[in-house]
Formats: C-alpha cells, structure tokens, sequence
C-alpha cells in the first residue's frame, strides 16, 4: 500500500473512533521514500483531519474527536 491509501484510510474515521497500529504495520505501509519519515507522514495525517496522535514505544494511535455537544 501507499502513503496515499493510509491518508484516504484514516479520513474514513468517524467522530469518536480510536484506531490502533503497530509502528512497524504503519511503516510497512508507507511508500518506500517515506519509511525513513513515518513519524512525520502519522503526524501530518492526524494534524490534517485534527485527530489526536499518541506515539506508544511499538503502536501509533489515532484518535477522533467525539462530536461536540451543544
């Protein structure tokens, strides 16, 4: 897979949804050119679509706000 079908995997979140993933899974996933980089690939695509990004010692998780209550 490409960087580009992470991006486009991740936007699918909905609003309250938390997705795990092994650093290594992430990486393996990533274009060849940005294997060395996927740290900062993980941070544009939560910063993108203004999720939380927690960085655990062997898993990557992304966290989607819940909806906001008026």
């Amino acid at each position: 897979m490409a960087t580009a079908d992470l991006y486009e995997e991740l936007e699918q979140l909905v609003r309250g949804e938390i997705v795990k993933m092994p650093r290594d899974e992430f990486r393996a996933r990533c274009d060849e050119e940005d294997k060395y980089i996927y740290l900062n690939i993980a941070r544009k695509i939560a910063d993108r679509n203004r999720f939380t990004l927690v960085v655990h010692e062997d898993e990557l998780e992304f966290i989607c706000p819940p909806p906001r209550k008026y």
